[in-house]
């Protein structure tokens, strides 16, 4: 078959990581014209065996030597000393190590998708994988458990057990790290706030803590109040990560002043998030709790009211949505106010589902932008004729 040859601008060039020599090929599918290439091995991130494989046949011979010299020859799957427990706390601690190590590797280099992002994302990052990491192995070995009731295997099986998990989750953690996105972000950000809130309401020893209001998860009669607020903490340091990132894109295509007040409320409304769980509604803290929650409320309240001045070719959809969003709001907010139909926990419950969806909306919309103004370029398609289709022309 002959080769088309195909023009592209020098900028756009210096977005694609391979060569001019790897073998490239064309699909058109709705519309879209999708250049690529050729081979699956030069489009997936090159993963070499001894970056996963090392640390975990490093955890395993850890795991055989403690298990060994405590003469604990028959490990149970579940429970206190048990495959779940050292494979947990194994597997963890060498998966946001792997990560780390690998979005520091990129970042030395200026390769790789996390060379975009800034150093002090790394952090956040870093804690959040390991916060979902835990809520997956507490969930995937409950469930074990269930099917494999009082299940124990010996020293060797279960050293092949605790290799075998942390392989897999090192191998993982590598991968996540060299296709780290703003999507992949969003996503971090939005399992740790549902795991850590749901968490905390499943976890919390108060079963009537409902009663109360939507802050008790944070407050020392809670037993889950550490895990509440340290979600709170990390979600607005991911999402003033994420802020960072999208915002270096945004600001070198519109050079606005609206683009930096929207960028400015952001922070903000991260800084608030943190501040809740930071100050939580402990007796001591409690004036400063509910005024940074206000304060929280008005930045929100701010963008959506001004979203269409604030966000660069705001869609129609979107503003009206936003409106929307905004007066379910303030009817909540007043319903509460006036009368007796909410209770505190699920006026606070609603805002917060609300508040928290019309967030992700605004980052997805922001990150829409970014894409457009950086990886779209214009360009012309010549179509090739034969002599045969000249003649018949």
């Amino acid at each position: 078959m002959k080769k088309t040859k195909i023009v592209i601008p020098l900028e756009a060039r210096k977005h694609l990581d391979f060569d001019e020599q790897t073998p490239l090929s064309m699909t058109i599918r709705h519309n879209v014209i999708d250049v690529r290439p050729s081979r699956l091995i030069d489009v997936l991130p090159e993963i070499k065996l001894h970056w996963f494989l090392i640390p975990a046949a490093l955890c395993a011979l850890l795991f055989f030597a403690y298990c060994y010299d405590r003469g604990q020859l028959l490990i149970p799957l579940n429970g206190q000393w048990s495959i779940a427990t050292y494979a947990s706390v194994l597997s963890i601690t060498s998966g946001v190590l792997t990560f780390g190590w690998d979005f520091i590797r990129q970042k030395i280099h200026n390769h790789g998708a996390a060379k975009d992002f800034r150093w002090r994302a790394l952090i956040p990052l870093v804690i959040a994988i390991g916060m979902i990491l835990a809520i997956w192995f507490v969930m995937s070995f409950w469930l074990l458990d269930r099917m494999f009731n009082g299940a124990a295997f010996d020293i060797y099986t279960s050293t092949v057990f605790v290799f075998l998990i942390n392989a897999a989750v090192n191998y993982l953690m590598i991968n996540l790290a060299m296709t780290i996105s703003p999507v992949i972000v969003t996503n971090l950000m939005t399992i740790m706030v549902i795991g850590g809130v749901v968490g905390s309401m499943m976890t919390n020893d108060h079963k009537d803590w409902w009663k109360y209001n939507f802050s008790f998860l944070g407050t020392q009669k809670s037993a889950a109040n550490m895990e509440f607020n340290v979600t709170l903490i990390f979600s607005a340091l991911l999402m003033m990560a994420l802020i960072d990132y999208l915002f270096v894109d945004l600001q070198r295509k519109y050079q606005q002043v609206g683009v930096l007040f929207l960028k400015l409320l952001l922070y903000a409304l991260s800084l608030t998030l943190g501040g809740i769980g930071l100050f939580p509604n402990n007796p001591q803290f409690h004036v400063l709790h509910d005024r940074i929650a206000m304060w929280l409320v008005y930045f929100m309240l701010i963008m959506i009211v001004f979203i269409g001045r604030l966000l660069p070719e705001c869609s129609r959809s979107f503003r009206h949505l936003s409106y929307i969003i905004g007066a379910i709001l303030a009817a909540d907010y007043l319903i509460f106010k006036i009368t007796n139909y909410l209770s505190l926990t699920a006026f606070e419950l609603s805002s917060f589902a609300l508040a928290f969806s019309w967030i992700l909306l605004l980052l997805q919309n922001i990150e829409a932008l970014t894409e457009l103004g950086e990886q779209i370029f214009p360009v012309e398609i010549e179509v090739q004729t034969t002599e045969k289709q000249k003649n018949n022309d």
